[in-house]
């Protein structure tokens, strides 16, 4: 897939918001325009662009600005194959004991070559896919999706999508654990402002604006 689509620019084993209350689906696998940073994989001619620019710390932020990732993006999974075990580093412990070592680590064999990730396989395919399941899951506010999960505890497995507001971002990073951050305008894991969670065994999108503001939506 990497070398396939030059849209792609690495393919990551870590998720930052990958805290087992929010990611639990071992075999997910989502696009996003945030540089995930731990345990990661580029080609070599992505190399070549930086090397010459290569900072001595805060490198991941490097690769998250505009000119460096110009519109491309990374595969990441939703449950992290890496993970980080102190605060000693470049990035000098940044978030380590909010949030890094309380990432879940995969302990599910999944074979990739089996499964069909045509779905990711370039951007135009995985905006078809996310516009689809987004049109189709059931649109609730923050407010109520505790109830609206509670009723649906003893169903299969529903989709949800909860829309949000930039001014409000914090109080949904919050509800749900996430990293409330943002570098060079992008939120970690997000793509297109989507950021595909699951939440007490259910998918469920946070959406900015598109695809719902998509015309003839």
């Amino acid at each position: 897939l990497l070398r396939a689509d030059p849209c792609l620019f690495c393919v990551s084993a870590w998720n930052d918001n990958g805290k087992p209350e929010i990611a639990s689906d071992s075999k997910a696998i989502f696009r996003t325009d945030f540089f995930p940073g731990l345990g990661w994989m580029l080609l070599r001619s992505f190399w070549l662009e930086l090397r010459t620019r290569w900072p001595t710390e805060y490198w991941d932020d490097f690769v998250r600005r505009g000119d460096v990732r110009q519109g491309r993006q990374c595969l990441r999974p939703e449950v992290s194959r890496t993970y980080t075990f102190g605060e000693v580093g470049v990035s000098k412990g940044q978030f380590f004991n909010t949030h890094l070592r309380k990432m879940a680590l995969n302990k599910e064999l999944v074979d990739w070559q089996r499964l069909d990730l045509s779905f990711v396989a370039s951007a135009a395919r995985f905006d078809d896919f996310l516009a689809e399941e987004i049109h189709r899951a059931e649109a609730v506010t923050l407010e109520a999706l505790a109830p609206r999960l509670a009723a649906a505890e003893a169903a299969a497995a529903a989709v949800f999508v909860v829309a949000y507001k930039d001014a409000a971002w914090g109080r949904y990073a919050k509800y749900f654990g996430l990293m409330e951050d943002m570098k060079d305008g992008v939120r970690r894991g997000a793509y297109r402002g989507v950021l595909p969670i699951t939440w007490k065994k259910h998918r469920l999108f946070l959406v900015r604006d598109w695809p719902l503001s998509a015309p003839g939506k």
